[in-house]
């Protein structure tokens, strides 16, 4: 399906924090992962559900179509906001299901995914908000191209 029920309940919180102005903007992030050969971009489904469903302003959405899972999510999202001068001294907000930030948060979840992977961790991880939204501070160390990463935009 082009947005999963769980997409569908993470765009909603993600609006509840856009009305809320706790958000000036969406990051929308996610590639065609899921499943395998899937013809749906996920930024491109939850763009259009957001505008179709929850009528948020486009002017308020930010794309990054190219992210394969959260490790990428983060970084690419991360890159997004320092090139457009977001403060790297400054938290912003993260949402996601219960289990996905849990993950953010616990040092033996994607922290350490990322360092498996990408060789650092693309954010610190702040105060935990609620049970689906944790601070972080973006890390420059973001910006570097992996040249032997095909994937890396």
């Amino acid at each position: 399906v082009p947005v999963s029920a769980i997409g569908k309940m993470r765009a909603a919180y993600a609006v509840q924090l856009y009305r809320d102005h706790q958000a000036p903007f969406i990051i929308l992030s996610g590639g065609r992962v899921h499943p395998d050969h899937t013809p749906y971009s996920e930024a491109n489904e939850m763009k259009k559900y957001l505008l179709e469903t929850w009528q948020v302003p486009e002017s308020a959405i930010i794309m990054e179509p190219q992210a394969r899972h959260t490790t990428t999510n983060f970084r690419n999202a991360v890159r997004i906001m320092l090139d457009k001068g977001f403060p790297k001294s400054k938290y912003a907000i993260v949402t996601s299901s219960k289990s996905h930030i849990d993950s953010v948060e616990n040092t033996d979840g994607l922290p350490k995914r990322c360092i498996r992977e990408l060789g650092y961790v693309p954010y610190k991880a702040g105060k935990r908000l609620s049970d689906r939204v944790i601070e972080f501070l973006p890390d420059a160390q973001s910006l570097i191209i992996n040249p032997n990463e095909p994937n890396d935009p």
